[in-house]
C-alpha cells in the first residue's frame, strides 16, 4: 500500500489524472437470528485510478482496488453438495489495472492487467456498481480483470473485442499453461449510462485446465444481452450460461434491470436475477431482487435507500435486507 501511494504521488507530479470512488453502506438484516446477523456499517470498495495520455495514440492506466478479503467461515451440506460459507474479515489492496492502450490504424491494442470484456457493457447498462455487481460478476462467471493482451475496434455501429489472458484473474498469479480466450460483439451504444440509444451483444469465453496429467477439461461461458436508454428510462437484460466439463456443472443467469429519472436528482431503480448454481441438480436456484431510489445529493455523492429480497428453491424462508448505499466520487 505504501509503495502504491508513493508511486501515485510521483505520478501526480507528471500532470496525469488521479480519481477515486468509494462505496459505503449501512444494512439492516430483517431475517437475522442469534447466529447470523449481517446488520451494520461497511466499506464495500475503494478504487484509486491514475491515467495519462502519453500521445494521441498511447495512454496508460493504473488502478488499485481496495476491498474486503473473504475467508471460509463454515461448511454446510445442501441437496447439491457442499456449500462453503464465507466471511469478510479484513481490507486488502489489489492492483486491478496496469495497462497500456495503443491506438493503431487497425484497432486498439491493450497490453497488461486490464478489465475483461465479458460484462463491461452490461455493467454500463445496469449502471449502479456501488449498489451491486452486474450479474456475471456477482455470480463469478468471470473475473473482472486479468493479465494478457486485448484487441478491440469497430466497424460503423458494430464493436468487437478479443482477449487472450491467463484466466486466473487479477487476484491470483497464473497457475497453468493454458490461456483464456474471451470475445465480445456489440451492436449499438456501449455506454447507455452516459448516452441514449440501444445495444445488443454476444459474449463467449473458453478456458482449459488439467484434471490430471492425462485429462484436460474446459470452462466455457456464453451469453446474450441487450439494453435501451431514452426519455429518462434505462432498461437491460441478459442470459448467461457457464459450463464446466470437468465437474459437469452448468450454471445459468437470467437477469433484468431498469432505472427511471423521476426528477433531475431522484431516480427509481430495480434489479432482478434468477440464478441457478447447477442446472443438473434439483432445488439449486435462487431469485434476487433489489428496489430502491437514487438521490443525487450533490456533485460526487449519491445516496440510495433500497430493499433486497432473496428467495431459495431449497428453503421456505426468504432473506430480506434494507440497505442505505453511498457512492462518493472525487
Amino acid at each position: 500500500i505504501i509503495i502504491f501511494f508513493i508511486t501515485v504521488s510521483m505520478m501526480m507530479a507528471q500532470n496525469g489524472d488521479l480519481s477515486g470512488v468509494v462505496y459505503y453502506n449501512y444494512q439492516y438484516d430483517f431475517t437475522k437470528d442469534a447466529v447470523n446477523d449481517d446488520s451494520g456499517f461497511s466499506l464495500d470498495r475503494v478504487y484509486l485510478t491514475y491515467q495519462k495520455n502519453i500521445s494521441d495514440v498511447l495512454s496508460y492506466k493504473f488502478q488499485a482496488d481496495v476491498g474486503q478479503l473473504s475467508t471460509i467461515d463454515d461448511i454446510s451440506m445442501t441437496n447439491s453438495g457442499v456449500t462453503f460459507s464465507t466471511k469478510k474479515t479484513q481490507y486488502v489492496m489489489y492492483l486491478k489495472n496496469a495497462k497500456v492502450d495503443w491506438k493503431t490504424s487497425i484497432g486498439k491494442i491493450t497490453i497488461g492487467l486490464q478489465g475483461m470484456n465479458v460484462f463491461n457493457v452490461v455493467e454500463k447498462t445496469w449502471g449502479f456498481r456501488f449498489l451491486e455487481k452486474s450479474p456475471m460478476d456477482l455470480h463469478k462467471f468471470s473475473s473482472s480483470a486479468d493479465l494478457g493482451l486485448g484487441y478491440s475496434g469497430s466497424i460503423s455501429n458494430m464493436h468487437y473485442s478479443f482477449m487472450l489472458t491467463n484466466g486466473s484473474g487479477y487476484k491470483k498469479t497464473d497457475n497453468d499453461k493454458y490461456k483464456k480466450i474471451s470475445t465480445q460483439f456489440v451492436y449499438g451504444e456501449k455506454q447507455l449510462v452516459k448516452a441514449d440509444g440501444y445495444n445488443a451483444g454476444l459474449i463467449y469465453t473458453l478456458d482449459f485446465y488439467d484434471v490430471d496429467p492425462e485429462t484436460t477439461k474446459n470452462k466455457m461461458v456464453f451469453g446474450a444481452f441487450g439494453g435501451y436508454a431514452g426519455h429518462g428510462l434505462r432498461i437491460g437484460g441478459e442470459f448467461d450460461r457457464y459450463i464446466d466439463s470437468g465437474s459437469s456443472i452448468t450454471k445459468q443467469i437470467i437477469a433484468t434491470y431498469a432505472s427511471y429519472k423521476i426528477l433531475d436528482n431522484l431516480e427509481g431503480l430495480i434489479y432482478y436475477d434468477m440464478y441457478n448454481a447447477n442446472l443438473n441438480a434439483e432445488n439449486d436456484s435462487q431469485n434476487y431482487l433489489i428496489a430502491g431510489l437514487n438521490y443525487y445529493a450533490t456533485k460526487g455523492l449519491i445516496v440510495t435507500p433500497n430493499i433486497r429480497f432473496t428467495t431459495f428453491a431449497n428453503e421456505d424462508d426468504s432473506h430480506i435486507m434494507f440497505k442505505m448505499n453511498f457512492q462518493f466520487k472525487f
